[in-house]
């Protein structure tokens, strides 16, 4: 009899098998973060500040009854307020999750931080010399600045730059598809998903320049790490994920008046509310 030419192994389970070394998990984000209760004086410590007390009530009431339009939604200027008062609106909302900065066309800057109450936004107005202009809160999926300001400075119009001598792949396709979606722009939002097509290192760069480079942003530290970016074509935008590394994970353009992923959803604004009238009601020393 030949001998049988496969060695019979009668170990099993784990250990038992050769370790591949080119085998890797993907890691995961190092920090997670949720909904953390604003650390709040008693109401004895701060009945004196009855500026915030106002402005507080003045929001939950313009709050009451809002359903998450994206254009007409509760404004609260601040500018009025005292340090000591301020303060206390900054206690009471915190700092989330989410920020976004954007360079309006008429000059100046803003920078827009999201509170721990998803869709509740303070926004600070800079001037050209850094002087703090303006000071307010905005309920709503995302503050209405980051679209309207990236759509004045951006253009309709595709510009593409010679491609004589550029080893391209796949480049020229999704720029006739982006032309296409400018000249007869979707209802839905359309994403061109990068991570799935083979795109070259001269594909990207090639398609940057196409796109070229916007005035806001809105940045997520939240389950992992998310940037959204504008470009220099109306309603395009960059889409990108990181994980725990800040590596890659998804990235995308995104042709729509602003990314899903940036908004506040109707039911995080609910909850928001619901929140900050127990946050109020501590203040006031009417919780149990």
């Amino acid at each position: 009899m030949k001998p049988f030419p496969i060695p019979v192994v009668g170990l099993l389970g784990p250990g038992s098998q050769p370790a591949d070394e080119d085998f890797a998990y993907l890691p995961l984000p190092r920090d997670i973060e949720g909904f953390d209760t604003p650390c709040l004086p008693t109401s004895d410590e701060v009945v004196h500040l009855t500026a915030a007390h106002r402005a507080i009530a003045e929001l939950l009431g313009a709050m009451q009854g809002y359903t998450g339009d994206a254009e007409r939604y509760p404004v609260l200027s601040l500018d009025n307020l005292d340090a000591d008062n301020r303060a206390l609106i900054n206690q009471l909302l915190g700092e989330g999750e989410v920020s976004a900065q954007v360079k309006p066309v008429t000059g100046g800057r803003l920078d827009i931080q999201e509170s721990v109450f998803a869709g509740v936004w303070r926004v600070l107005a800079y001037d050209d010399t850094e002087q703090l202009v303006g000071d307010r809160v905005e309920v709503c999926p995302i503050p209405a600045a980051l679209w309207r300001e990236a759509r004045a400075f951006a253009s309709a119009e595709l510009t593409a730059p010679d491609t004589q001598g550029v080893p391209l792949m796949n480049a020229l396709p999704v720029i006739e598809e982006l032309r296409d979606k400018l000249a007869h722009p979707p209802s839905d939002a359309h994403v061109i998903n990068f991570s799935l097509l083979p795109m070259t290192p001269d594909d990207l760069d090639y398609v940057n320049a196409v796109l070229g480079a916007g005035n806001s942003g809105v940045f997520s530290r939240g389950y992992g790490k998310c940037r959204v970016l504008s470009t220099a074509l109306r309603d395009v935008w960059r889409v990108q994920y990181f994980n725990g590394m800040n590596g890659i994970l998804l990235d995308t353009v995104e042709i729509t008046r602003m990314p899903e992923v940036a908004l506040a959803a109707a039911d995080d604004l609910a909850d928001s509310f619901e929140r900050l009238q127990e946050a109020y009601d501590w203040l006031k020393g009417e919780t149990p």
